[in-house]
């Protein structure tokens, strides 16, 4: 009698400072892949100086191609005014949208762009999707790593704010997925600005 295959859980992460990394997601044994884009100071103590009602909001599923159209309207909603920074934000999201979509092989992507002051996922977990990417452009970053249980990790870290993830989630096929994540900790004051990216045909809350 065959005896069923057990797969081990996938644990890996791969980073670097080229996008590209985050191809290697497809590769046996990556749970995570991180991209750590060249910080821009100036223009971050622009974004960590905004009014909470000036950072936009907008939860849409919509073609990659017209994540940038959607940015600008939600600025607008939030009366950001136009300029350089503005420009470089909505630039900067419409590019992960485009990246995520494109290691994803998803046509259509569910976009967030989140302003929380809490603990959203405070609970260790998995996404009920193929895969996540996530990106918290203000605030403290993602914390992730390696599951001792249904709800426990080893080894905790966290993403550095401005670096993407893209986490494997639930429905990823193949090998299942070893690595856990959840929100940081709520510090006193501090707003962050995240960014979520899920192919569209596995949209799911965490």
């Amino acid at each position: 009698m065959n005896r069923p295959v057990i797969l081990r859980p996938a644990t890996g992460m791969t980073d670097g400072h080229d996008p590209r990394v985050l191809g290697t997601i497809a590769m046996p044994g990556v749970a995570v892949a991180l991209w750590h884009p060249r910080p821009d100071p100036a223009w971050q103590a622009w974004l960590d100086a905004l009014p909470p009602e000036r950072l936009p909001r907008l939860r849409q599923v919509l073609r990659p191609r017209d994540a940038a159209a959607a940015l600008a309207a939600a600025c607008d909603a939030v009366a950001l005014p136009d300029g350089p920074q503005r420009q470089a934000l909505i630039a900067r999201i419409a590019e992960l949208t485009q990246l995520a979509a494109r290691h994803m092989d998803a046509l259509m992507v569910a976009l967030r762009v989140d302003v929380a002051t809490g603990q959203a996922c405070p609970k260790w977990h998995l996404d009920a999707v193929r895969a996540r990417l996530l990106c918290t452009l203000r605030g403290a970053g993602t914390q992730f790593g390696p599951a001792t249980g249904p709800a426990e990790v080893d080894r905790a870290q966290a993403m550095p704010t401005g670096s993407v993830g893209l986490f494997r989630g639930r429905a990823w096929p193949g090998e299942p997925t070893g690595i856990l994540h959840r929100s940081p900790p709520a510090i006193p004051g501090q707003v962050r600005l995240l960014v979520v990216v899920d192919p569209v045909e596995e949209v799911a809350s965490c």
